[in-house]
């Protein structure tokens, strides 16, 4: 925000030199001189504009929104595809619990899953922002009505605000869906309520995917167990169980997405985005509404 703010300062006071240079020259009636001072007077205004412009960009993704779109990369009416999700940190010791993903891609990744949409929202998001499905990932049963869709440019900045403001959706001080499902429901563990602490969000650049060759946008909500003494317990006991249906892994391993170079192993086993929910990424989550708060829920339908 400093450099922004001094760019932003550096413009005006060139505006302003090169306007007092064109008043004296214009005295002196140096018709080459006006015009060149001229010509710099319009550059440094427009320059001052976009310095302005980007004081307002206050997060990362709406920086890079405005220099892909100033580079000629997007337009208003690029597709952008989007998926916001909320992602457990689940710590015991200094080992993350993590599972399989839910679509065999063969990598473990954090408790979690995309939002979902409630009553008739996706029905105002059609009308409000004429959203698409995702035509990335198959649509079941199961996902049909999750925050994973694709959008227009010139609505992200609208689409997210509702999201955040007055979105009829799932919200963090009540996600035990996912937490249930993959947890409770596959008989890992028997709980009935936990509690847990907003930690921060997570939100990419807006970049072109190398996957899915779309430019896409993620978020992640992302929030720390705090279990009780009986589920510490609970949780320690599964350490020393090892089951595919789980797994538990430290930092150095999450964040070398389960590659081993000592024993030759070199195949990603662990999903990109699970280092998001690691201890020390923590300090880089953006801010939101409730950060910090605490939340016990119960994991009954």
């Amino acid at each position: 925000m400093k450099e922004k703010i001094g760019m932003f300062i550096l413009w005006i006071a060139l505006s302003v030199i090169s306007g007092v240079a064109i008043w004296l020259l214009g005295g002196y009636e140096l018709g080459f001189g006006e015009a060149i001072a001229g010509g710099l007077i319009a550059i440094f205004i427009e320059k001052s504009w976009s310095a302005a412009q980007d004081l307002l960009d206050s997060t990362n993704w709406k920086t890079s929104q405005r220099m892909l779109k100033r580079g000629g990369y997007i337009k208003n009416d690029t597709i952008i595809r989007i998926s916001f999700a909320y992602l457990y940190r689940i710590k015991i010791a200094d080992k993350y619990l993590l599972v399989p993903n839910a679509r065999n891609t063969g990598k473990y990744q954090p408790v979690g899953g995309v939002y979902k949409l409630k009553g008739n929202e996706k029905l105002e998001l059609k009308r409000r922002f004429q959203v698409k499905d995702d035509n990335k990932i198959l649509i079941d049963e199961s996902s049909r009505d999750d925050y994973r869709m694709r959008i227009e440019n010139r609505y992200l900045r609208s689409f997210i605000r509702r999201f955040d403001r007055s979105a009829d959706r799932e919200r963090v001080d009540n996600i035990g869906r996912e937490f249930r499902e993959e947890l409770v429901e596959t008989g890992i563990l028997n709980w009935s309520q936990i509690q847990y602490r907003f930690c921060g969000r997570h939100m990419t650049e807006l970049k072109f995917g190398d996957h899915f060759q779309i430019y896409e946008l993620m978020l992640a909500d992302i929030v720390e167990l705090m279990p009780t003494s009986e589920q510490e317990k609970d949780l320690r006991n599964l350490m020393n169980e090892p089951s595919e249906m789980y797994r538990f892994a430290a930092a150095d391993e999450i964040s070398s997405l389960g590659i081993d170079t000592k024993s030759g192993n070199l195949v990603e086993s662990i999903g990109e985005h699970t280092k998001m929910i690691l201890e020390e990424s923590e300090g880089k989550l953006m801010k939101a509404k409730g950060i910090g708060e605490v939340y016990t829920i119960t994991l009954s339908y």
